[in-house]
């Protein structure tokens, strides 16, 4: 995307801003209706709302001919509303506002004398009767006050639903990013705003972010359920509303540090027997983070600057240097921003911001896929600091009191390398490049030799959107557009083209890749129009909405050199929807409704549902299977293999001596065009995957400040992507009898004829029947809300749910395997209905988790704080049969709910372990293995579970007041009973059964829940 057609894209959103509406931003709305002492409603009642919030200072709204107001584009903040009409008293209440909800406000108005004011006692809002939206909010005071790692994700995995992919003990994570998953939803459909305008970036669909400073944040909301048609996706939305400069100069500065004599063991002996040789802990954390605010002319224009240093050292469990020493990763994020606000006139504001990040990491052996290091100082990666950042403007005009138009546009850009350390890339095609590809022992989880295919990445996300919303009568409509555009480009190199896997040390077979790649794929349009109306009927308060989408992504053309298995040199066309009839140009609607109703009248108990179909976000995903330069693998058998794997620490580290990794020792690769364009015929009628989400539940308010949930929530997958290769029927595939290593039970695999081996595929891409592919959601939750005098707060939640996945279709990858494998069908219904035969499943159970926060004042300025998490262990390492993206939805159960695996990899060499529960100990299990290597899994999901995380943290702080000056020091205790919940372990067999019997703890832990730790923090403002 030239910077040309980004202007241009721009300017084109200014003439559209009377006909459209955009995201929904920080802004809240408030609303509410005026009677009489007699209960007649009260239409020309002027109100007003004021507060320091508003660079204008205040909104001003007059009651319809049913006595009811709304005043739109609120932002978060105290805010004082004044209802007034001559011959009645004046009423002034004071209510809190968070961000992104409707604030009720009614009042009564008593006949009086013109001067007279009624000064209403101040309210928090809690049961909102007007939206269905359920935002878990975090005030400026609240991120201060919580034991968190103060990163987004770390403060969102505390909303009731949420699930989070690793925790995050006192900020060790605060480096790399973690994931949020809710309610069946992947991270992928979340959705990240800031100042209400869309910073998903293009990396794996938008499902990666920029780092957004903390000190940048005035509030936080995290909204899990009825997603407006504002958004695409289903999942979490996570809005970020920045600060304002403020009409007084303003700071704050946060000095957070961990050092390494702050951090506890809990390595126990259970551990030791597992095989766990060291200690995952932390060996220093350091988060400085700042902000100075204020006005360059007082109500005209106001600045914030902000700035940020994360540090984090930490030790891996299973990882030395040569030395004998632990590997530690070490990885630093500088981060800048800056942000103006300046209203022009009384009608009209204009806002920018920049943030800026820099990220270096030297070695990544905790983040680098969770696997061990023989020897950290080759066998890792290390990512050097390029290019991270937001840039992004809005113009917000309140045109009259009930028209309020918007426009913006956002840059967000992600660059950045992942590479080998110096000295470990080779020459391609020499033999030093052949033998110093990377080895992985499954069994052990352990990696030599080499790190993982080297990376360098260029995202590139444009969005502009333009807004309006227009208040009449008991009606609130908008309507909007947006659209995002942008580049993914990757490039992608390794050693050898593949890496070598081992069993216990035991050549098992090889990984290839189709490296080099040099991939070029581009989103054109991700374009949505949207219009919503909230209208009232009686207590009952509609909202309902319809978006309209149309995606279009296409491929760059394309060129690689030769690759060792992918041929060449590749040039390959440019790919659109003209090339290839229905890669994407999508063109869908996504209607969704919801409603409350107030039960008794009175604003305290609501009864809410609602009912919408969302469509899965997309960047670039949609034309990776008719991309020939995304990176695929493909396990093929190896044949001249050397007797061991590198076990050693010999002076040059630890590598390879011996033949046996070249060309010559390579088995032939079941799909003959690897690494080409494979001619995927796409069905003319091949639709977008989308969901269908429902909820309804109650919230009541059991007392002023305190509201309690609880909700039903069921969501349903549809029209997921389906591959059939024709050249091979499902004639092709012979039955054979093996035997579970672990009980003996006979299971049946299926070899591929000789044939059929080899053959150019027919690739046929369409939608999965749902009789065959579906992933379905069930979950129930309650959650209470506190708001409690003094600043005191308690955020909790319980969730019990599940997810059912059901993949029986033999979907396969067309740029891999190429194969409708039989083999897939293996456990592959999770409603214990299909295939039963293959492989039962006895139930998948219900999983719960639960959530608290609260902060309580004391005595003498002290106060004192906690959170907890309370979930089953996220399965980072499930995987299930044959393991590829073809079953991503099995995958996704799994590791949401935390099942345990055993992988059986096989191919024709391999053999029985010695002592197994078969019949043959020792024998060969499947000479006949004609497509090379088959993973066989040996345990029903759900019939082992990974242990329930409970993660307490504590804090102590003193607030000291000094005039305008506040100073805080405070000391937080993180996974205060120090938990040492295994979060990854091996679960591949190898040569013995011993970990992977019924009742034995299971594989080998690659990495176990970071100890006990205590962060000082001081923290100024003024």
């Amino acid at each position: 995307m030239t910077g040309k057609r980004y202007a241009r894209c721009c300017f084109g959103v200014l003439p559209m801003v009377a006909l459209f509406a955009s995201l929904a931003s920080a802004q809240s709305t408030i609303s509410g209706q005026v009677r009489d002492s007699s209960g007649a409603v009260m239409p020309g009642v002027k109100v007003e709302a004021a507060s320091e919030a508003l660079i204008e200072r205040s909104r001003t709204e007059v009651t319809n001919e049913n006595g009811r107001y709304t005043i739109v584009d609120v932002r978060p903040g105290l805010y004082t509303i004044t209802f007034t009409l001559p011959g009645f008293s004046t009423v002034k209440q004071q209510v809190t506002v968070p961000a992104n909800v409707s604030v009720p406000v009614d009042a009564e108005m008593r006949i009086g004398a013109v001067d007279e004011t009624v000064t209403v006692e101040a309210r928090v809002a809690t049961v909102d009767v007007e939206t269905t939206v359920r935002p878990q909010v975090l005030t400026r005071s609240d991120m201060d006050a919580l034991p968190t790692a103060r990163n987004p994700q770390s403060m969102g995995s505390y909303t009731p639903g949420v699930h989070l992919n690793l925790p995050d003990v006192g900020g060790s994570q605060q480096i790399e990013q973690t994931y949020m998953i809710s309610h069946g939803n992947p991270s992928a459909r979340d959705t990240y705003l800031l100042d209400g305008m869309m910073v998903n970036t293009m990396q794996n669909d938008g499902q990666i972010q920029i780092y957004i400073d903390n000190a940048l944040m005035q509030e936080v909301t995290y909204n899990n359920a009825n997603n407006s048609v504002e958004v695409t996706g289903g999942g979490v939305v996570a809005n970020f509303v920045p600060r304002d400069g403020g009409n007084e100069p303003h700071g704050n500065l946060f000095l957070g540090w961990i050092p390494s004599r702050f951090v506890a063991s809990n390595i126990d002996p259970t551990l030791r027997n597992r095989g766990v040789t060291g200690q995952s802990a932390v060996k220093r954390i350091e988060d400085f983070d700042g902000s100075l605010g204020g006005p360059f002319k007082k109500d005209k224009l106001w600045f914030l600057l902000s700035g940020r240093k994360q540090l984090t050292f930490v030790q891996a469990a299973n990882s030395f240097y040569l030395n004998g020493q632990p590997g530690v990763e070490r990885s630093y994020i500088y981060s800048g921003g800056l942000r103006l606000t300046y209203q022009i006139n009384s009608k009209n504001k204009f806002a920018a911001m920049w943030t800026r990040d820099w990220k270096t990491k030297e070695q990544d052996v905790v983040t680098g896929g969770q696997v061990a290091d023989v020897n950290p100082l080759v066998s890792s990666l290390e990512r050097s600091p390029k290019m991270y950042y937001v840039l992004q403007g809005r113009w917000t005009g309140t045109l009259t009191p009930r028209l309020l138009v918007q426009a913006g546009a956002t840059l967000t850009k992600l660059d950045y390398n992942i590479l080998y350390h110096t000295g470990v890339g080779k020459t391609p095609f020499t033999p030093d490049w052949f033998a110093n590809a990377q080895e992985l022992d499954l069994t052990l989880n352990a990696r030599s030799i080499a790190g993982a295919v080297n990376t360098y990445s260029k995202y590139d996300r444009y969005l502009w959107n333009t807004s309006a919303t227009y208040v009449t009568g008991s009606h609130q409509v908008k309507f909007g557009i947006q659209d995002t555009f942008g580049i993914a480009q990757v490039d992608n190199i390794a050693n050898g083209d593949a890496y070598y896997q081992y069993t216990n040390g035991i050549p098992l077979n090889i990984l290839v890749y189709n490296t080099p790649t040099y991939s070029k794929p581009r989103l054109n349009h991700d374009l949505g129009i949207y219009g919503t109306d909230t209208w009232h009927v009686g207590r009952v308060s509609v909202t309902a909405g319809v978006r309209w989408e149309y995606l279009s992504a296409q491929v760059d053309p394309q060129s690689a050199p030769a690759g060792r298995f992918s041929g060449g040199p590749r040039n390959f066309p440019k790919i659109d929807c003209s090339v290839i009839k229905g890669m994407s140009c999508f063109k869908n609607w996504s209607p969704r409704i919801g409603f409350v109703y107030d039960l008794f009248g009175d604003h305290k108990t609501a009864v809410k549902g609602g009912i919408g179909k969302f469509n899965s976000p997309i960047a670039t995903g949609v034309v990776t299977n008719f991309n020939p330069m995304t990176q695929r693998s493909q396990t093929i058998q190896w044949l001249n293999r050397p007797t061991t794997a590198c076990q050693s620490h010999d002076p040059i580290g630890c590598y390879p001596h011996g033949n046996g990794f070249g060309d010559g020792d390579i088995g032939p690769n079941p799909n003959p065009r690897f690494g080409q364009i494979n001619g995927v015929n796409l069905d003319p009628h091949f639709h977008r995957e989308y969901q269908w989400q429902y909820n309804a539940g109650v919230q009541r308010e059991l007392r002023r400040g305190v509201t309690m949930n609880f909700i039903w929530f069921h969501g349903a997958n549809y029209q997921a992507i389906h591959v059939d290769n024709y050249a091979v029927p499902s004639t092709a595939w012979t039955p054979f009898t093996i035997y579970n290593p672990l009980d003996g039970t006979p299971i049946t695999v299926y070899n591929l004829q000789p044939a059929y081996f080899g053959l150019t595929p027919n690739l046929h891409q369409t939608n999965a029947p749902q009789s065959r592919r579906s992933n379905v959601y069930n979950g129930y939750e309650s959650s209470v809300n506190a708001r409690l005098p003094h600043g005191a707060f308690v955020l909790a939640g319980w969730t019990i749910d599940r997810i059912r996945d059901r993949s029986c279709d033999m979907n396969t990858d067309p740029l891999s395997t190429a194969l409708n494998d039989p083999n897939s069908l293996r456990y592959c219904d999770q409603n214990g209905e299909l295939y039963q035969d293959l492989g039962r499943i006895s139930g998948i159970p219900y999983r719960n988790e639960f959530k608290l926060q609260t902060n309580v004042p004391v005595k003498w300025g002290l106060e004192v704080n906690a959170s907890l998490y309370s979930d089953p262990v996220f399965s980072t390492s499930y995987n299930v049969n044959p393991g590829n993206i073809a079953q991503a939805g099995a995958v996704l159960a799994g590791q949401v709910q935390g099942y345990k695996t055993v992988l059986w990899p096989i191919t024709p060499t391999v053999r029985y372990p010695a002592d197994c529960n078969c019949p043959n100990p020792g024998g060969l299990v499947d000479p006949g293995l004609t497509q090379g290597a088959e993973t066989i899994t040996l345990v029903p999901p759900g019939s082992r579970l990974t242990p329930r995380l409970n993660q307490l943290d504590l804090g102590v702080r003193k607030v000291f007041h000094h005039d305008k000056f506040t100073t805080m020091g405070e000391a937080q205790f993180f996974n205060v009973t120090n938990s040492n919940a295994v979060l990854t372990e091996s679960y591949t067999l190898g040569s013995s059964i011993k970990p992977y019997v019924a009742g034995a703890p299971g594989g080998v832990p690659t990495a176990v829940l970071n100890p006990r730790m205590i962060r000082l923090n001081v923290q100024f403002k003024f």
